[in-house]
């Protein structure tokens, strides 16, 4: 890879900015550790102590977490309020008041107001680690005090508005409304009007219960999320991502459409440990986008098929994002069952994925990558035995081992294997920033799942989500179908604009008790609403990974978007076909072998199809394209029928566009 002047986009403390690095040392490192580097060479920042608390309470955060599972230090209400004011005080030192990264080389007046706000998290989160049993008690006996109740307002108003500085709008509006119609929807009309809920007993379940702030997705944030974040972090600054590159290359660079193809790999491997689909686009988008442009992708097709590849990481095993632990500490589903059940739609949208760019490059003429970009003999040896801790990794999780042993063994094998050689071994001083970049990247997720928690706590008080899920019934009549088409748009309409883990925690909240009253099983209800949570990152309007990835591609937005949902379309009919046939999830019973193998083939053939329809090569006829397409969905939905029906129809149609082109050529 020579690209070494070419300019790119790298994410930086929540902005935007480019570098000239090249390809092999783009990362993702934050202003703050940047300002921590300009002070050891020499450099001194006005307010240099801002950045270095920054780093002391990151690296803080980092370490204590990777401890919790030696020590066993659990305590619902000790383990997660420390780790909010952890992960929340860090947000208020690197996020300005405008919701940008801190500039430390310069006194602002709003400073005062981030100290202040970072005083009371300080105060609310110790008043409930003092004495957590007390604290816990005082609530399930009806003793709240007048403090407690303060206390409960104030975190509930700081969630708030750490959500609309490190996140955005949407989210922040979204939770306002919420917390206004928990307070004022008494006097509503209809289905949304509730009981009349004193503002005390509100912030009481938002601040004393695991049914608001810190509820399960804080839980599985602290317990789990963040050890695999701090191993993606070793993995990355050990070269693993330059492993996952150069492997993408060397499988598929040369085909036709080579980079597009190199972006499906490198975000599906990436994407699966990264948690975030904006933050997949912003490091494999900044090495993929530019070579698809180079070799003639259109700009606006070129982000949408990194948008859609990143996306899809979200539902790729074995991590899928960090979904995975909090969808099993939900549904109490053993997380090896869930991963298994995510294992072959997830391959399926990525085989229809990589057929669509394969044959729209064959249609367009679009070359692979230039010889120049392509791994040189001996690069990928060379950092082959990086793979170890992803293969270690993996087989714990499925040996059976809980994800917090998985997690913390593995970054130990991270770290070990990196110093096989000298080229990967990293320094004390790569491993401490890792340490903090980790715990930089913790926010977002931390921040939008105590949000998350809010949502689902005032749906629960209010009893909002029984209600809606009612009048999902309701509205469909008892049809299935009718009630999945809804439950879809709402999972698109509230995942707009939230990270995967929120989106998903406040859409299964209303969409779960729907499809489960209607019979779905329960790991095919929860994987139904998680699909439509992800594809709302790429669906317009507000699409928070196309809108990245069109930044990258200097493409318009919207057409960006449209055509993420293109070439990921097979993504929005997979979830009814698992819906109406559990065995595409592995978890019908009693397992039969042979049924499952003709499952894979035919659904691998109907996924094929399904990209020959989308991409429109080698049939163009747009007639032929809709045949086609219903010809793949007869394949990919289960049954002995469907399969032979769609079989013949795919036959015919490219037999006959066969036949055509004989005779053009004879012409």
């Amino acid at each position: 890879m020579s690209d070494t002047g070419q300019k790119q986009r790298r994410v930086s403390d929540g902005e935007l900015s480019f570098d000239a690095e090249s390809i092999e040392q783009a990362s993702t490192t934050s202003r703050t550790w940047r300002t921590i580097e300009g002070l050891l060479e020499g450099r001194r920042p006005a307010f240099i102590w801002l950045a270095v608390l920054a780093v002391i309470v990151g690296i803080g955060a980092s370490i204590y977490h990777m401890i919790v599972p030696l020590i066993g230090a659990y305590d619902t209400f000790f383990l997660r309020p420390l780790h909010l004011l952890l992960i929340g005080g860090l947000g208020f030192i690197t996020f300005d008041i405008r919701g940008g990264p801190r500039d430390y080389t310069r006194f602002h007046w709003t400073m005062l107001i981030d100290v202040a706000l970072l005083a009371l998290l300080c105060v609310t989160l110790l008043h409930v680690m003092q004495d957590p049993t007390a604290f816990e008690n005082r609530f399930g006996d009806a003793e709240a005090t007048r403090m407690d109740t303060n206390f409960g307002i104030i975190l509930t108003l700081l969630v708030v508005e750490l959500s609309r500085r490190t996140i955005g709008l949407p989210i922040t509006i979204f939770v306002a409304l919420m917390l206004a119609y928990a307070l004022w929807g008494e006097h509503l009309w209809g289905f949304l009007r509730h009981r009349p809920i004193p503002s005390d007993d509100l912030f009481q379940n938002m601040y004393m219960t695991t049914f608001g702030i810190f509820g399960s997705p804080v839980g599985v944030m602290a317990s789990y999320v963040f050890l695999f974040i701090i191993f993606g972090s070793f993995v990355e600054r050990s070269k693993g991502g330059l492993l996952i590159q150069r492997v993408g290359l060397k499988m598929t660079g040369r085909s036709p459409g080579g980079p597009a193809k190199v972006a499906v790999v490198t975000s599906s491997m990436f994407g699966t440990m990264s948690g975030s689909a904006l933050a997949n686009v912003m490091a494999t988008g900044s090495f993929t986008i530019p070579m698809m442009k180079r070799v003639g992708v259109k700009p606006h097709d070129a982000g949408a098929i990194e948008a859609a590849a990143s996306s899809g990481g979200q539902i790729m095993p074995p991590i899928m994002g960090a979904v995975a632990f909090v969808m099993a500490d939900i549904t109490g589903i053993s997380y090896s069952k869930i991963i298994l059940a995510a294992a072959i739609p997830a391959i399926l949208f990525y085989f229809s994925l990589f057929v669509t760019i394969d044959l729209s490059a064959r249609r367009d003429g679009i070359a692979g990558v230039p010889e120049e970009a392509m791994p040189k003999k001996g690069e990928i040896l060379e950092l082959i035995h990086l793979a170890i801790p992803l293969f270690f990794l993996v087989g714990v999780l499925l040996a059976g081992y809980s994800p917090m042993f998985a997690a913390l063994t593995g970054i130990a094998v991270t770290i070990l294997s990196s110093a096989l050689k000298a080229v990967t071994r990293m320094s004390f001083k790569t491993m401490v920033e890792g340490l903090y970049e980790a715990a930089h990247t913790t926010i977002i997720a931390t921040v939008a799942c105590a949000a998350a928690g809010i949502v689902v706590g005032v749906m629960n008080i209010t009893g909002l989500g029984l209600r809606l899920s009612s009048e999902l019934i309701n509205f469909s009549q008892g049809y299935l179908f009718i009630a999945l088409v809804l439950v879809m748009i709402t999972c698109v309409v509230l995942g707009m604009g939230m990270p995967t883990v929120a989106a998903y925690v406040i859409t299964v909240a209303i969409g779960g008790p729907v499809l489960e009253k209607m019979g779905v099983p329960v790991a095919a209800a929860h994987m139904f609403i998680l699909y439509y949570a992800v594809l709302s990152l790429i669906t317009p309007p507000v699409m928070v990974a196309s809108f990245g990835a069109a930044a990258l591609a200097k493409a318009d937005i919207m057409k960006t978007g449209f055509a993420a949902v293109k070439f990921a379309l097979l993504a929005f009919v997979i979830p009814f076909i698992f819906v109406y046939n559990p065995e595409l999830l592995v978890i019908a019973t009693p397992f039969k072998l042979l049924s499952f193998l003709q499952l894979v083939v035919t659904a691998s053939v109907g996924a094929w199809l399904f990209g020959a329809a989308v991409s429109g090569y080698p049939l163009r006829n747009p007639i032929e394209r809709v045949l086609l397409l219903l010809a793949a969905l007869m394949l990919v939905v289960p049954g002995g029928a469907t399969d032979v029906y769609g079989a013949a129809l795919a036959v015919v149609l490219l037999g006959w566009r066969r036949v055509l082109r004989r005779g053009e050529s004879t012409a």
